[in-house]
């Protein structure tokens, strides 16, 4: 039964990929939408030459950040060609934190809920039966 409540887009993400799920309307099942990786990365893992050694970042909060801010713009020109109306993050806590503090006021005003949970090594049929009772009927908001 469709409820007229529009498209919510599920962000489920950690330090090492973001997948958006999107649900036509509150109670239909999510269907996979893409996927983000980091900015060149292609899970290749980088030598001292990067200024690191021993296959550790000194700096994952840092990459932390800058997908973040990957994954915001990617959401942002969704918001602008309006393909979504309601958006749900889901992330490891840190990276949670880094996502909703990024957000712009657009994308804040969409937010309807977020939870910390590690999803990210999910298989996608399984994602989609987690990310399901997060979409409910949500209240206007005026």
């Amino acid at each position: 039964m469709a409820t007229g409540q529009g498209t919510t887009w599920v962000v489920v993400a950690d330090a090492h990929h973001a997948r958006v799920l999107e649900v036509e309307d509150a109670g239909l099942v999510p269907r996979p939408r893409g996927t983000l990786r980091p900015e060149g990365a292609h899970g290749e893992h980088h030598g001292p030459e990067r200024g690191w050694s021993r296959g550790a970042d000194p700096h994952p909060l840092e990459d932390e950040r800058r997908f973040a801010h990957q994954i915001v713009q990617a959401l942002e020109h969704g918001l602008a060609e309006n393909h979504f109306r309601h958006l749900v993050l889901v992330a490891a806590p840190r990276m949670l934190g880094i996502l909703r503090e990024s957000l712009s006021r657009g994308l804040a005003d969409r937010l309807r809920a977020s939870t910390h949970a590690d999803w990210g090594h999910v298989p996608d049929r399984e994602l989609a039966e987690l990310v399901r009772p997060l979409v409910q009927i949500w209240p206007e908001r005026g």
